[in-house]
């Protein structure tokens, strides 16, 4: 919605505190500035003190009701022509008469709909506008009338006819030229249940000479609806007798079409056609403190399907859409909602349903009475979402997880509550069936502790605070450092080194791994070229990739842009990916991989052995090497079955011609398994552990300490 300049003050008249609190909020969110008034005598002494453009006035006042102020406000100069709008939960015909009788220009019965008011005020506010600009102007009115899809008519009082103009025989589907009839044709084209309202209007404007503004809707030959806003003055005679009634109506459907739209836009999801976080935010933000004022507990579900993103990688982003529509539509049934929306007015009672983005819904239960009964909810959702879905030909079952944040006690505040019931959810992921948990302090405790690390990271990287520590790789047959790995270290202020295992996940999550890694290929590039011009010889030295560094879009350009800078060729590095970040999205990350080792970059698989390990799926990726996973390498010689999947792993990495690595190797015994069956490359604390750069040059060109040695294929290998 545009907002409206801040000079337009809307007055609201009303006893009820609630109803003026939610009204304010309202009209504040849309750009009024509101004031209020408790009584009718507050409101008229405000107004004489201020003024007003526009007044809300409630029919059932204490002392002066409704009427009465309405009648006293256009008794006023400055309230002439000032728009009135009265609220009424009255509906009958005697209401609308005695309205219109008292000078309103138009009125509307609660319960409100909340979302809409602002766009009546505004309609009323741009209707008044409108109407005192065709007083200063008449020249132009015929102008306006086309320009503004606008018709008019004018009835004469006395002789009881009605002439139309041609713009209003257009807009109501009646064809060329003026008309001339009675008040008949201005009623005929109007919609059925809208005719009363504006019957009324019309008696009371030729009866007392009570002008009006409404909206209504008309009804065209052809059955098509258009809405319309009508608008009228009165003129006089000497003695003050009613002579005519002008009017305007103006076509306003395609200006409410667009408004609608926009609203539709900005606080629906399109795929689900449910309300959307920005929505459902604001939906909160208006509960929350009238629960808390009731005395009401209410409850925040958060809902996240458990294998989406499987479904979404393995059969693509069509089925995956169709997936949200369908638990969506699973969601609406289990709760009892209708189709057309997730949430209703804050006058329901019942749920309110959301999409808050990518898998993940949210519920609002209201006047929740325990958290038994949030907890029944919740286990009702988990065992729908547990039951087959068929969509786009297939017949799936995903699974949800749920958190739970009850309110005042997980928060007050619409952000709060979110965040802490998105904690428990993300702690239901980590449970058993059924994975439901409610917040709990140690939760929020969790979610300071990755704040501080955030916020702490973010200064680390931005003031040089990170490291690279290098693990050796050595050959087993010559017991000489042919390689490394790069670590990444954090050089706290404190003076000790944050454990990767504490920092890197936090890092993965909110996306700060992209620049480190950036960072880290730089560093890299930058030390092996010193190392270079002092006679060393490092061989390559190997990176980790994320999953976000490798769909990054400025990888690519990143690494050629470090090669280049440091004189480097790309077989210089070497990158190491896991399988599960490759299968996240397989074409895109193939295609990655293959732009990379067109720059000669090598490429290894990590953590082999853990993931997949399919054939299938190894001779599709342009790779070198094979890292075995150190939890193979640590169950040989205490467990037969993890010495036989250590040999079938080597065994499938030289069935390929691929270079084989292994990790975490501590005991000769396992360095001399792996060199008997071909595999003569490890890492491990054996040989040494990862070390800054000027400790890891040390080791270079020298032959590092051994056991007893082996005879083997091509060298000696340490004796069991």
């Amino acid at each position: 919605m545009n907002r409206r300049p801040p000079e337009q003050t809307v007055l609201v008249i009303d006893d009820d505190a609630i109803m003026r609190l939610m009204t304010v909020e309202a009209l504040a969110d849309a750009g009024y500035q509101v004031a209020e008034a408790a009584s009718a005598e507050d409101g008229l002494a405000y107004f004489d003190a201020h003024g007003a453009d526009l007044i809300l006035l409630d029919v059932i006042l204490p002392v002066m009701n409704g009427f009465e102020a309405c009648a006293q406000l256009r008794a006023r100069a400055a309230g002439a022509n000032l728009p009135i709008i009265m609220m009424t939960g009255l509906d009958d015909r005697q209401s609308i008469v005695q309205a219109y009788e008292s000078g309103a220009t138009d009125f509307i019965t609660k319960p409100l709909i909340w979302d809409l008011l602002p766009y009546r005020v505004r309609y009323a506010l741009r209707a008044n506008a409108a109407l005192r600009e065709i007083e200063r102007s008449r020249a132009l009115l015929s102008r306006s009338q086309s320009l503004a899809s606008m018709g008019s008519w004018e009835w004469n009082c006395d002789g009881g006819s009605v002439v139309w103009s041609e713009e209003l025989a257009r807009m109501h589907g009646a064809g060329q030229g003026t008309g001339q009839g009675g008040t008949e044709a201005l009623l005929a084209p109007v919609h059925a249940e809208d005719r009363a309202t504006v019957e009324a209007a019309l008696a009371l404007a030729a009866t007392h000479g009570k002008a009006y503004s409404i909206e209504f809707r008309i009804v065209r030959p052809d059955g098509s609806l258009r809405r319309v806003i009508e608008q009228t003055d009165i003129e006089r005679d000497a003695a003050d007798a009613v002579l005519a009634v002008r009017g305007i109506r103006r076509d306003i459907t395609a200006e409410t079409e667009a408004n609608e739209h926009i609203r539709t836009l900005a606080l629906f999801d399109p795929l689900t056609g449910l309300a959307n976080r920005s929505l459902f935010r604001d939906l909160l933000k208006q509960w929350l403190p009238h629960a808390h004022k009731q005395g009401q507990r209410c409850a925040v579900l958060v809902i996240d399907l458990d294998r989406f993103k499987l479904v979404n990688e393995t059969l693509g982003p069509r089925v995956g859409d169709e997936l949200l529509k369908a638990v969506s539509q699973r969601l609406r049934e289990r709760l009892n909602l209708p189709d057309d929306s997730g949430t209703g007015s804050l006058d329901e009672p019942g749920e309110r349903l959301a999409r808050l983005g990518g898998d993940e819904f949210t519920v609002l239960l209201v006047d929740v009475v325990d958290p038994h009964q949030a907890n029944q909810v919740a286990r009702r959702l988990v065992e729908s979402l547990s039951q087959p879905l068929q969509v786009a030909g297939h017949e799936l079952t995903i699974g949800a997880s749920i958190g739970i944040g009850m309110s005042p006690d997980d928060g007050r505040d619409p952000d709060t509550l979110m965040r802490n019931a998105g904690a428990a959810m993300h702690a239901a992921k980590q449970g058993v069936q059924p994975r439901i948990r409610f917040y709990d302090e140690a939760m929020g405790a969790e979610i300071g502790r990755k704040l501080r690390i955030e916020n702490d990271l973010r200064r680390a990287i931005g003031e040089g605070h990170l490291r690279v520590y290098y693990q050796a790789k050595v050959d087993l047959r010559t017991c000489r450092v042919v390689g490394a790995e790069a670590l990444m270290r954090w050089a706290h202020p404190e003076g000790r080194l944050v454990n990767p295992a504490e920092f890197i996940p936090v890092a993965e999550e909110t996306g700060l791994i992209v620049p480190m890694t950036d960072w880290l290929i730089s560093e890299v590039c930058r030390q092996i070229a010193r190392w270079r011009r002092d006679g060393l010889q490092p061989g390559p030295v190997s990176i980790n990739l994320d999953p976000a560094s490798l769909q990054s879009a400025g990888l690519l350009a990143n690494v050629q842009q470090a090669l280049a800078t440091h004189g480097l060729q790309g077989a210089d590095i070497e990158f190491e990916v896991t399988e599960s970040s490759l299968m996240r999205d397989l074409e895109r990350a193939i295609a990655v991989l293959e732009q990379l080792r067109a720059l000669g970059v090598k490429l290894a698989i990590d953590d082999f052995g853990t993931g997949y390990s399919s054939l299938t799926y190894l001779r599709r990726f342009p790779v070198d090497t094979l890292k075995i996973d150190r939890g193979f390498v640590q169950d040989l010689g205490d467990n037969a079955s993890g010495a036989a999947l250590t040999s079938a792993v080597i065994a499938m990495g030289q069935s390929l011609n691929l270079q084989l690595v292994a990790e975490g190797v501590e005991t000769w015994e396992q360095a001399n398994f792996l060199a008997q069956r071909g595999c003569t490359l490890v890492q491990g604390f054996l040989f040494a552990r990862p070390m800054p750069s000027d400790q890891f040059a040390a080791l270079l060109g020298f032959t590092l300490p051994t056991a007893p040695l082996r005879q083997v294929a091509g060298g000696v290998s340490a004796a069991a």
